[in-house]
């Protein structure tokens, strides 16, 4: 009975002192992964906000801060659809400029990610990366447009700017495959 209680306690051990160490190695990949990003910050609050990234390899870790990147653009794109709702008796300018932003994200949402989804899981980085990049291009118009027409909602700037940086660290995770 006594090496029963002992084999089994050994075995719990075992269990206990493993786990949290194939979970530091898993988060040293992370953190490598997310140390050439212009802001390894965001990288790491992204990682760290999906349980499928400890287990990740570094393509994994790519799909997830495009997974991060999707999130961020259909919240943007939600904003800037309720900010059009508000802003229906404001200047025109504005109007036209989220109007735009609207149609652009969605452009963004429905083909460019996808596009670069699709080129990580079939092993085409450099299609994964030149989507990311188109993707990009479409928040950073709406930015530009959005000023233009002296619209003046920081919290859009800042959704805007952290998306940014998210498509930076998955170019630069990417770019190293």
């Amino acid at each position: 009975m006594r090496k029963k209680i002992i084999k089994f306690l050994l075995v719990i051990l075992i269990v206990v002192l493993s786990g949290p160490i194939s979970i530091y190695a898993d988060k040293g990949l992370m953190i490598r992964e997310c140390h050439n990003a212009r802001v390894p910050t965001i990288c790491m609050q992204c990682l760290e906000s999906d349980p499928a990234s400890v287990h990740a390899d570094p393509v994994g870790i790519a799909g997830v801060v495009i997974h991060c990147l999707d999130s961020n653009l259909s919240v943007l794109t939600n904003n800037i659809t309720k900010l059009l709702l508000e802003k229906e008796k404001g200047g025109a300018a504005i109007k036209t400029a989220l109007q735009g932003c609207k149609k652009d994200l969605s452009e963004a949402m429905t083909r460019a990610l996808p596009d670069a989804k699709k080129g990580l899981k079939t092993g085409d980085y450099d299609k994964a990366g030149q989507s990311i990049k188109h993707a990009l291009g479409f928040p950073l118009m709406c930015l530009n447009n959005l000023q233009s027409a002296e619209f003046d909602f920081p919290p859009v700037y800042s959704q805007i700017n952290i998306y940014a940086q998210l498509s930076d660290a998955a170019m630069r995770i990417i770019d190293r495959f």
